[in-house]
């Protein structure tokens, strides 16, 4: 039998998973009309398909962002061009240019610098107007605030604790609730300590363990941030929630599936969450005890040596996590997966591809409750 012609053949998962390399890098290189392939029918659409549809709706929002940036600053331009009056006008916070607000610990070396810049040049277009600004006493702080809209802060926790915490207390009385990330570096238990010190009891505060993952996790704050207008063909994913946005609560993902660790923490932290991951039970159970106000841990069931229900029934036996909601999020939907996995201790569970509205608002609940 011949092979079926090329235009008939549907693309299979390694097809899918190419042209997403491919588009990625275009978008990445400035082209923001690239965009995954996606199969002809989405009926049944396997891990790859559901990581190119969650790629294209990311980059569709950051060209809508783009474009409301570029409208805000042709308004401003007019504004500018128009006759003053002799009051002076009193600019609003939404009227001030963003900002990147870093900590270095060498007065001589600006890594937390690089790597903010790194993020802003990855989203490309109008955010390379925005500042990183250097930061070294609570008075430069109080200036930054009072010029820019500060979007988040990165601090090098190999410096000293006095000036991180002196830093963070400004921007509390400054911008309360800023994403806060940490740099501490793997093989540097004192800096993994003064991160700890920091970011302990703060919602919005996390550490970060290389360069790389500080670009990712900016880049991602910059996204949350940035102002969204609303949709008018969004409906609310449940009765009574609206268009559904958080303010840097905290979700553990237990997966060990990078795919899907990637797909799920894209959507989460586009509507505001804060998500911590673990690629297994046992270091699952490290974060929780490292992070006690994670709001909601999202359970995969099927992994490897401690499995989602062993590791859940772990979790439970700690009293302090004996209410800490759990969602169980499997690939399998065979009869009494969900009374298994709620016995074990879960208090929903739900079946992949994740439906994002549907597991948003289960999110919502779970914390409100």
């Amino acid at each position: 039998m011949s092979a079926a012609p090329e235009h008939d053949r549907r693309p299979d998962s390694a097809d899918l998973l190419r042209g997403l390399l491919t588009a990625m890098r275009a978008f990445h290189a400035g082209d923001d009309f690239a965009r995954a392939p996606l199969p002809a029918v989405l009926d049944a659409p396997d891990e790859a398909a559901e990581l190119c549809v969650l790629f294209n709706s990311i980059a569709n929002r950051v060209q809508t962002l783009e474009q409301q940036l570029l409208d805000q600053a042709a308004e401003a331009d007019e504004a500018a061009d128009a006759p003053r009056s002799d009051t002076p006008a009193v600019a609003a916070d939404s009227d001030k240019s963003p900002a990147i607000l870093v900590v270095e610990a060498d007065p001589d070396a600006e890594p937390m610098r690089e790597a903010a810049q790194s993020a802003l040049r990855g989203l490309g277009g109008v955010w390379d107007r925005a500042a990183v600004l250097r930061v070294d006493s609570p008075e430069a702080v109080r200036e930054a605030v009072a010029h820019h809209r500060v979007v988040s802060a990165l601090l090098d926790a190999r410096g000293s604790l006095d000036l991180l915490r002196s830093v963070v207390g400004t921007l509390d009385s400054g911008v309360p609730g800023v994403p806060l990330l940490c740099f501490a570096p793997d093989g540097d238990p004192a800096a993994f300590d003064r991160a700890g010190a920091v970011t302990r009891g703060r919602n919005r505060a996390e550490v970060v363990r290389s360069a790389a993952q500080a670009v990712e996790r900016l880049t991602l704050h910059w996204l949350t941030q940035a102002p969204v207008a609303p949709d008018p063909l969004a409906e609310p994913a449940e009765p009574g929630y609206g268009p559904i946005r958080f303010e840097g609560e905290k979700v553990l993902v237990v997966d060990d599936d990078v795919r899907n660790v990637f797909a799920m923490v894209s959507a989460l932290e586009l509507y505001g969450l804060t998500a911590l991951t673990a690629d297994n039970g046992p270091e699952g159970i490290e974060l929780l005890m490292r992070n006690p106000d994670i709001s909601v841990v999202l359970m995969d069931l099927m992994m490897p040596g401690l499995d989602g229900y062993a590791t859940t029934a772990l979790i439970r036996s700690y009293p302090e996590f004996a209410d800490l909601p759990i969602i169980a999020v499997t690939a399998r939907a065979a009869p009494g997966d969900r009374e298994r996995s709620l016995a074990a201790g879960t208090n929903e569970h739900v079946t992949k591809p994740v439906e994002v509205d549907r597991l948003l608002a289960l999110i919502k609940r779970m914390i409100k409750r």
